[in-house]
């Protein structure tokens, strides 16, 4: 039986300090004016909820891990509070800031 284990901050923590390597420093910059203690929020995903978790906000939107992709992507709150995201593939950190403008 396959279970789904949801990342724990610490092992989140270790994957953006990773991923952390790979951006240019003026990402590196950005990154930690904007970074944020981790929180959940959801967003709006080919129709479905689903939970995601907000690593920084950028001044274009949210910057998030989403576990089940394993990866990092880019999202705008609509007035309800819901995470719509720009596109769908998993970001590698250093691309999710590159996408942002940075």
């Amino acid at each position: 039986m396959d279970t789904c284990q949801s990342i724990s901050a610490a092992e989140l923590k270790n994957l953006v300090h990773q991923q952390l390597h790979d951006c240019s420093p003026a990402q590196q910059v950005v990154f930690a004016a904007c970074r944020v203690p981790f929180y959940a929020h959801t967003r709006l995903r080919l129709g479905e909820l689903e939970p995601v978790l907000v690593v920084a906000e950028l001044p274009s939107g949210l910057l998030y891990f989403e576990e089940a992709d394993e990866g990092f992507g880019l999202g705008v709150a609509d007035e309800h509070g819901v995470l719509h995201c720009h596109g769908h593939d998993p970001l590698a950190l250093a691309q999710a800031l590159s996408r942002a403008g940075f």
